[in-house]
């Protein structure tokens, strides 16, 4: 199903440029069936990313955390955020979206006051006074900031507050179905938003612009991966005085399967593998290696990062660095709503794009890209969950001998 399914996108976005290039009034006519696909995304997003976060945040209560939990934590910590941080400077330097039209984006949008959220404003709708209000406007944030607290408190609680998490857990995976059975529409979908997007492009003659800037930030992101890759390489060197060549050569039958099933948790058996055959004890890689392919998506919040601030620069907005931590923040939190759910990074940049009041239409300029996009980001994670494991077991035996 899933080669019919990446045949039936290929062809999608084939037959979406060509309708768009040569038929482009039929296909603005049409984008209605794109911004219904969006809207069914957005009704099931709300209520995933709660479900999501409680249980990725609550299934660290029944884990013996220590110092494995706390080396494991404080890496995934830094490597999240050196991730947001070369995706935000690259984009700063390079600003891929500055000279692209508008009208890419808001040809889609529905109507709606579009326009940058001042820091304040933004800081003040984290904390609302009243968390169904704030669901009912769609302001995500506030959402996740009652996830992490409602999660912490069940950890809290203990025991009786078991059914509640294996309540929220059941609605994760029933979401999650349905996010299945929605990702079927993605074709059908796809065509119309991309469609739309060339035609309006096309008929204002700026698409040999628009899809030079495309190209330019899908390789400014993949150098991004490149530039992650590699300090974490460097760091296994200094930290482990490991060789990274030979670290990489043995890691990478778990990138390639990273890379061909685009998925870290079916990557997970070969990543167990890859640790045994390089001597990471086996108490650390079984603790480890779970856990962090849980909440270690730095190519994931990579992409959150980049994202957003890209269809900023299209829309003219200027972020100001405070906005831009926002979308830092924003973006990490999204990674760790991002576990377990079928095109995790597509459907928790809502919650990023939110942030900064751009519009939900613009995922559909990413779909066309998204899915190979999204075997390299995985790729990056699972070499991220591997470096942490051996990072850790190199940190914990130090402090055994000691």
């Amino acid at each position: 199903m899933k080669n019919s399914m990446f045949f039936l996108i290929l062809l999608s976005i084939a037959l979406g440029i060509i309708c768009g290039i040569y038929f482009p009034k039929p296909m603005t006519e049409i984008q209605w069936i794109g911004q219904l696909f969006i809207n069914l995304l957005k009704l099931i997003v709300l209520p995933l990313i709660f479900c999501s976060l409680v249980s990725a945040i609550t299934t660290l209560s029944g884990k013996k955390l220590g110092a494995i939990g706390f080396y494991t934590l404080a890496y995934v910590m830094l490597s999240v955020s050196i991730a947001v941080i070369i995706g935000l400077v690259l984009l700063n330097v390079f600003q891929p979206g500055v000279d692209l039209p508008a009208q890419l984006i808001l040809a889609n949008a529905t109507p709606l006051d579009i326009k940058p959220i001042p820091f304040s404003t933004y800081m003040l709708s984290l904390f609302p006074d009243n968390i169904v209000k704030a669901a009912v406007k769609y302001e995500i944030m506030p959402i996740v900031f009652f996830s992490i607290v409602f999660s912490i408190a069940c950890i809290s609680v203990g025991k009786t507050a078991q059914p509640v998490i294996d309540f929220f857990v059941g609605i994760r995976d029933v979401l999650i179905r349905m996010i299945m059975w929605l990702m079927y529409l993605t074709p059908i979908g796809l065509f119309s938003l991309l469609g739309a997007a060339i035609a309006e492009a096309s008929l204002q003659h700026l698409l040999l612009e628009s899809l030079k800037g495309m190209l330019l930030f899908i390789c400014i992101f993949l150098f991004g991966l490149l530039l992650q890759i590699t300090w974490q390489a460097i760091l296994i060197g200094l930290v482990t005085r490991r060789s990274p060549r030979q670290f990489i050569a043995n890691a990478s039958n778990a990138l390639i399967t990273a890379f061909a099933t685009s998925s870290s948790m079916a990557t997970l058996p070969v990543a167990l593998m890859v640790a045994k055959k390089e001597n990471i004890s086996e108490d650390v890689a079984r603790f480890v290696l779970p856990l962090a392919t849980t909440i270690n998506l730095a190519g994931t919040a990579m992409y959150e990062a980049v994202s957003a601030l890209f269809f900023c620069q299209v829309l003219g907005f200027h972020l100001s660095i405070a906005a831009q931590i926002g979308v830092f923040i924003t973006a990490i939190l999204a990674g760790m709503g991002a576990t377990g759910i079928p095109e995790g990074g597509l459907i928790t940049m809502v919650m990023v794009l939110r942030s900064v009041n751009v519009p939900i239409s613009a995922i559909g300029l990413l779909l066309p890209f998204d899915r190979i996009l999204d075997r390299f980001r995985t790729m990056t994670n699972v070499w991220g969950d591997l470096t942490c494991a051996a990072i850790v077991d190199h940190l914990q035996q130090q402090k055994l001998q000691k």
